[in-house]
């Protein structure tokens, strides 16, 4: 039996795929809804140290990276060796990298804002403001990083399947 690379990269960039939506899936169903219910204060007090956290976190660091790198390979793998599914796959690989796209476009200059408020400077009524604002914005990217690479997995899933 030979093992064949494009199914092993491809497979792999499915389930690490599938395991980033997952985990942005979390914060999206509940991680962002419970911050907001502790009070603006708290919520952004403890954000940020998610963020702190997720800055060094090397297991979550690896997994985003990497997922995007083997959805990278996976999809030009099948581009170049086009075949019967690969439309799929190619597809699927561009669906996974959009949440590490998102992540750096999006989520970390709102986390960046989020770091550098001086929340004891704020008037009020300027700290709910603030942080509706970025839960509101932050929560809607995540969701499009949640569903995008969930996508990609079936996606590639299904490129695999019709080669």
């Amino acid at each position: 039996m030979t093992t064949n690379p494009i199914l092993i990269v491809t497979a792999a960039a499915s389930v690490s795929s599938a395991a980033v939506g997952g985990l942005f899936f979390a914060f999206s169903a509940f991680v962002m809804r419970g911050l907001d219910r502790t009070g603006p204060i708290d919520a952004i007090t403890a954000m940020r140290g998610i963020n702190a956290e997720a800055e060094r976190n090397a297991p979550l660091l690896v997994l985003l990276f990497g997922s995007a790198l083997l959805a990278l390979t996976a999809g030009i793998m099948a581009a170049v060796q086009w075949r019967q599914g690969s439309g799929y796959a190619v597809a699927g690989a561009a669906f996974a990298l959009v949440a590490v796209v998102v992540t750096i476009a999006c989520n970390v200059p709102l986390n960046n804002h989020l770091a550098g408020l001086n929340v004891t400077g704020l008037s009020a009524a300027d700290v709910p403001r603030e942080w509706q604002s970025y839960f509101g914005t932050w929560t809607a990217w995540n969701h499009v990083r949640t569903v995008s690479p969930l996508i990609g997995s079936v996606l590639l899933l299904v490129g695999l399947r019709c080669r």
